[in-house]
C-alpha cells in the first residue's frame, strides 16, 4: 500500500465516519441495532470500494448511500403513542408525589398516574414520569444536539411487596452479564436494565430506565411489571401499625434518619438533571401525546 492510498484512507475514512456517526445517532431512536449495523456496514463498504476502485468511485457512492440511510430511519406519523396512553388509561396526575419529584432532580418531568391489574387480579396504582436531557455533540465544525429520554415508574408507600422490590433490584444487576452482553451495551443503549432504583423517605419505590420515546418500549415496561410478581404489600393489622409508630416516636431526634431524599448509597447512576428549556411541559402535566416526532 503506497503512501497516497494511506493518506486517502485516513481522509475519506474520517469524512465517512463523521457522516455515518450522524446516521447512527439519528437512527438509534428508531432501531439502535439496525442503526449501528447500517452505519458500520456502509462505512466498511465504502472503504473497501475506495481501496479497490479508487476514491472517485467511493465518493460517488457515498452521497446516495448516506441519503438512503437517512431515508431508512425517517419517522412516520402514527398514533401508537396516543393509543398507548389511552389504552392504559394514563392521565394527568391529580397529586404529584413531591419526594419522588425531588429524587428525580427536575421539576419539569411530566407526571401521569394509572393503575395496573396484575395476573392475580390485584389493582396497583402507580405514577408515570417522563423526562429528557440534551447534550451538544461536536464533529469538527459541525454541532448538533442529541437527546436522551428517561422513564420513571413510582409506587406509593406500602403499595408493592418486598418480593417485587427484590426482583426489581436484581434486574438492575449487570454483574452476571456475558462478554457479548457487555460488548453490546457499549454500542447499543440497554433499555431493559434499570439505571437506578431508589426508595424515598416516605417509602415510595422508584424504578428509572433510560429509553426511547415510543410505544413499543413503554409497553415493555408495563408488561414486565405485570409478569414479574407485582403484588401489593401486605397491610399490617392496626395493632402492629400503632406499635411501629410508637417505636418511631420513641427514637430521639438525634437518632432519626434525617438524610436527604437525594442521598443515595451508590454513585454509579447520578440524579437526572435537566433545565427548563429541555422540557416543554411543566410538572403535573401528562406525557406528550403528539404523533409527530420533534426530532
Amino acid at each position: 500500500m503506497n503512501q497516497d492510498i494511506v493518506y486517502k484512507s485516513i481522509f475519506f475514512g474520517g469524512i465517512y465516519a463523521v457522516f455515518f456517526l450522524m446516521t447512527y445517532l439519528i437512527g438509534r431512536k428508531v432501531s439502535s441495532s439496525l442503526a449501528i449495523r447500517l452505519a458500520v456496514g456502509c462505512w466498511v463498504g465504502l472503504m473497501v470500494i475506495m481501496l479497490i476502485f479508487g476514491s472517485t468511485s467511493s465518493t460517488l457512492l457515498f452521497i446516495p448511500s448516506f441519503i438512503a440511510s437517512l431515508f431508512v430511519f425517517r419517522k412516520k406519523e402514527d398514533s401508537s403513542l396516543q393509543q398507548f396512553f389511552s389504552s392504559n388509561q394514563l392521565y394527568k396526575s391529580t397529586v404529584v408525589p413531591e419526594q419522588v419529584s425531588e429524587l428525580l432532580g427536575s421539576h419539569y418531568y411530566s407526571c401521569a398516574e394509572g393503575t395496573l391489574t396484575t395476573q392475580s387480579g390485584e389493582v396497583v396504582q402507580y405514577n408515570w414520569w417522563q423526562g429528557m436531557t440534551s447534550s451538544m455533540v461536536s464533529t469538527g465544525k459541525s454541532h448538533f444536539n442529541t437527546f436522551s429520554h428517561y422513564l420513571a415508574i413510582s409506587f406509593g408507600p406500602n403499595v408493592v411487596s418486598e418480593e417485587f422490590r427484590r426482583i426489581a433490584r436484581a434486574k438492575m444487576d449487570t454483574s452476571g452479564f456475558t462478554f457479548r452482553q457487555k460488548f453490546k451495551r457499549f454500542f447499543v443503549l440497554d433499555t431493559e436494565t434499570p439505571i437506578r432504583i431508589e426508595e424515598t423517605q416516605d417509602g415510595s419505590f422508584v424504578i428509572i430506565w433510560q429509553t426511547y420515546h415510543d410505544a413499543l418500549h413503554f409497553a415493555y415496561y408495563l408488561n414486565w411489571l405485570k409478569t414479574n410478581r407485582l403484588t401489593r404489600a401486605e397491610v399490617k393489622p392496626v395493632e402492629e401499625q400503632v406499635v411501629s409508630l410508637e417505636k418511631v416516636d420513641s427514637v430521639r431526634p438525634a437518632e432519626r434518619d434525617v438524610s436527604s431524599p437525594l442521598t443515595t448509597e451508590s454513585t454509579d447512576h447520578p440524579v437526572l438533571h435537566s433545565s427548563r428549556p429541555q422540557h416543554e411541559q411543566a410538572l403535573g402535566q401528562p406525557p406528550k401525546l403528539q404523533t409527530r416526532s420533534r426530532y
